[in-house]
């Protein structure tokens, strides 16, 4: 009843329409007039305000695990090469987002100057803030795809030397192709910014780049998932059946695969501009936190190890546990790998060198595959 009354009396003030829906003029520098609507400035703010919020937000989590990390990571362990992949992931989307955001509050954004299409105001640092801005989104994907390349080949490398070289080769090649996509986005896309040309007609290269992307991720988060899978099962068998860091990589891994996809699957099926922007920042995101994860875990354990009474009672539980004949023997030699093993400090070495090293002695049991 309200709202007609208030819809009664709108329509007597504004008789010719919505008021929300008003139209008014605006002259191009040449003098020729078009028309805006208040819905249109609506949608500009919205937008704005919606997509600097999800900058601000990738942001701040790059940054403060970036510092957690840098933190709890022992100085020793700084130089591991998978340490710097994480470290200069998180660094440059911290950068990435920092420039994305600051287009914002640019000449570029300016009311007028968007929907004139008008930016002979807009100086110069705002031309290279957005095309640095895209410089770093090409170095990110390089040190992820880097960075998951090296996780393959590290997770099968108790594989046949020529199946675990012609699979390393297989993925580079995957991920230069992924890389070549971005590349060539990333000069055509320059090449718009510096001419204040619209990018609309590139919109293909823009989609082959994220479903290319896309597909390398998922592609290399699959074959370490399958290997770890199989290495979980092939202790299952030998009765090892604790919880511990194979397995949390196992789960990091399912999600670095899914989660990042399903962001860049939906940007197709919604008109959320936001979503396509988080891929890369939920990848950089996920692989240091798998290694810390299961870096805390086997941290817990050496000082368990350290304790006689508490090691004393861990080998009662797992023997509890046990299921096959030579089970005592097995966890007592899982507790020792565990407790000395150098490759899981915090933030160093991703805890798929403890199965690329054969720290798990599956290929003295049974073999190479």
């Amino acid at each position: 009843m309200s709202s007609e009354m208030h819809s009664t009396s709108a329509s007597a003030l504004f008789p010719y329409g919505d008021p929300f829906q008003q139209s008014f003029v605006l002259l191009l520098p040449d003098g020729t007039p078009f028309n805006m609507t208040v819905k249109d400035l609506e949608s500009f703010n919205l937008y704005n305000v919606r997509i600097s919020i999800n900058y601000g937000s990738q942001l701040g989590a790059s940054l403060i695990l970036l510092v957690i990390m840098l933190l709890l990571t022992k100085p020793d362990k700084r130089g591991s090469p998978i340490f710097i992949f994480n470290a200069l992931a998180l660094a440059f989307n911290f950068i990435r987002t920092l420039l994305q955001a600051l287009y914002f509050t640019s000449g570029f954004n300016v009311p007028y100057a968007f929907f004139a299409g008008d930016f002979s105001r807009v100086p110069t640092t705002d031309y290279a803030n957005s095309v640095a801005a895209n410089a770093f989104t090409l170095m990110l994907l390089l040190v992820l795809e880097a960075s998951l390349v090296l996780q393959v080949h590290v997770v099968c490398a108790t594989m046949r030397d020529v199946h675990r070289k012609a699979l390393t080769v297989f993925c580079a090649i995957v991920a230069l192709v992924a890389v070549a996509f971005r590349f060539a986005l990333v000069v055509e896309n320059s090449i718009a910014i510096m001419k204040a040309m619209n990018f609309i007609s590139w919109k293909w290269l823009a989609s082959a780049t994220n479903i290319t992307t896309t597909i390398s991720i998922c592609l290399f988060c699959a074959i370490f998932i399958g290997k770890l899978a199989l290495a979980m099962w092939e202790r299952k068998k030998m009765g090892l059946r604790q919880y511990g860091p194979m397995r949390i990589i196992f789960i990091m891994g399912c999600q670095t695969m899914f989660v990042p996809a399903i962001f860049a699957v939906l940007q197709y099926f919604t008109e959320v501009p936001e979503l396509g922007t988080n891929v890369l920042t939920l990848v950089s995101i996920f692989l240091p936190l798998s290694s810390m994860w299961a870096a805390t875990l086997v941290n817990g354990r050496k000082q368990e190890a350290r304790n006689p009474h508490s090691q004393r009672k861990l080998f009662a539980t797992r023997s509890s546990h046990s299921t096959g004949p030579f089970s005592e023997r097995k966890d007592s030699k899982e507790t020792i790998t565990l407790a000395n093993s150098p490759h899981l400090e915090v933030g160093g070495t991703h805890a798929l060198d403890l199965v690329g090293s054969g720290k798990y002695d599956l290929e003295a049991q049974h073999g190479k595959d």
